[in-house]
């Protein structure tokens, strides 16, 4: 018998999978207690709103990105920054899905308050994320920025790695985002073939 943490788990997880294929707008609470086996009515017991739901699902990527970039700080700045590449390619699913972030952007100002706060918080966290790998490998002279700053940098990374997932997941295939992941490392001077790259 499922616990309530595991049922609000299990809500969370295929919310998150149709988000992240459908946008939030194509997640209803009677096809979520569907797929999960419980009544429509139970739903509300773990979330009382669509927005609760988006805003949980947001806060529980967030954190997992958190850890995982702290997981990685005894790498060396070029690894760190395979690390993160990988865990799109291992969490996202190239060309089958897109960032659980980059999902809510299509339905920008359609988004409640706390929805915007919850996806810009999951934004700024692989943003910042990024920010300290640059900023390890700078200081390392492990890196090229080309004389631009660490910020800038990073936004750049953050945009080509977003936009590489949203035309993989239109094109069905994972060559856009690989040759962005590729790009990046060679304008920041990481010797790594395509093979390494997929790990």
């Amino acid at each position: 018998m499922k616990t309530t943490k595991d049922t609000r788990s299990a809500i969370l997880d295929v919310a998150q999978d149709l988000v992240q294929r459908r946008s939030i707008s194509g997640v209803s609470f009677q096809e979520l207690a569907k797929r999960i086996g419980i009544k429509k009515g139970s739903m509300y017991y773990h979330f009382e709103s669509k927005d609760e739901l988006a805003v949980a699902l947001l806060d529980r990527v967030a954190d997992g990105l958190k850890n995982c970039f702290e997981r990685g700080l005894h790498k060396t700045p070029d690894e760190r920054l395979l690390y993160f590449f990988r865990l799109y390619q291992q969490h996202i699913g190239v060309g089958m899905r897109i960032c659980p972030g980059g999902a809510f952007a299509g339905e920008w100002e359609k988004l409640s308050e706390p929805v915007k706060n919850a996806a810009h918080r999951l934004i700024e966290v692989q943003r910042s994320g990024v920010e300290q790998i640059l900023a390890a490998g700078d200081a390392k002279q492990a890196f090229s920025l080309h004389g631009q700053s660490v910020r800038a940098t990073a936004n750049f990374i953050v945009s080509s790695i977003q936009g590489g997932l949203l035309t993989s997941r239109m094109l069905d295939s994972e060559d856009p985002f690989i040759d962005s992941a590729m790009l990046i490392c060679g304008y920041l001077g990481i010797n790594v073939t395509r093979e390494a790259l997929l790990g």
